[in-house]
């Protein structure tokens, strides 16, 4: 049986409870801006880079001055919320990358977010020390459902076989991305529902980070 020698993670959603920060931020500009905003549009671009969610963006609403607007405004209150707000742990999380680490395995961060606020995050959240390295949207060319980031977060893992890593992903658009780098998948849902579509697309679907220790002690073994 093919052992886990690696673990890619994605960071929002799934390390830290950030989806509803964001979404929060996105409604109050867009309800100050007066813009007909939903859950429905902000679930189309989980997961994604802010090249793919502002074209998908400007095709919604067809107007760059107002996007602009919104952009500045929610940008503002995203940083606000993340950097001096709370900002909470996912279930399991301490717990699994204190068992990865117990057991030499590799963990390193994939995520479409901006490097340097990447590595505030972690630092912020003190969990930098239990990661090799992080990949950031800023430094591929096409954020997710790009494979492009996962391809470089294998990289630097430093291990040799895909068979041997796996990512956490709680997008479709991170289970798209992964596919894509032929990774395996464990999807771990956030504020998607659980979908058919969704859970073919990975290898295994966990509630929560704590199952993420079981699957990989049962392929250890």
């Amino acid at each position: 049986m093919t052992k886990v020698e690696a673990v890619i993670f994605d960071m929002d959603g799934l390390m830290f409870d950030t989806e509803k920060i964001y979404f929060s931020a996105n409604s109050q500009t867009a309800s100050e801006l007066e813009m007909d905003y939903s859950f429905d549009v902000y679930s189309q671009f989980i997961g994604a880079g802010l090249k793919e969610e502002y074209s998908g963006m400007l095709g919604i609403y067809q107007d760059e001055l107002l996007l602009e607007k919104y952009y500045n405004r929610s940008g503002e209150l995203v940083m606000d919320a993340l950097l001096n707000g709370p900002v909470d742990k996912k279930l399991g999380l301490i717990e699994l990358l204190e068992y990865l680490k117990a057991e030499n395995i590799t963990a390193v961060v994939a995520s479409s977010t901006h490097r340097e606020l990447v590595n505030k995050l972690l630092d912020r959240l003190g969990v930098a020390h239990y990661f090799k390295d992080a990949v950031g949207g800023d430094e591929v060319p096409n954020a997710k459902p790009d494979p492009a980031i996962f391809n470089l977060a294998f990289e630097r893992t430093g291990i040799s076989t895909k068979e041997n890593a796996i990512v956490l992903e709680d997008s479709k658009n991170g289970l798209l991305a992964a596919n894509g780098a032929e990774i395996p998948v464990i999807w771990v849902p956030d504020l998607l529902e659980p979908t058919p579509e969704m859970e073919s697309l990975a290898t295994a679907t966990m509630a929560d980070l704590h199952d993420v220790i079981d699957f990989i002690e049962n392929k250890n073994k």
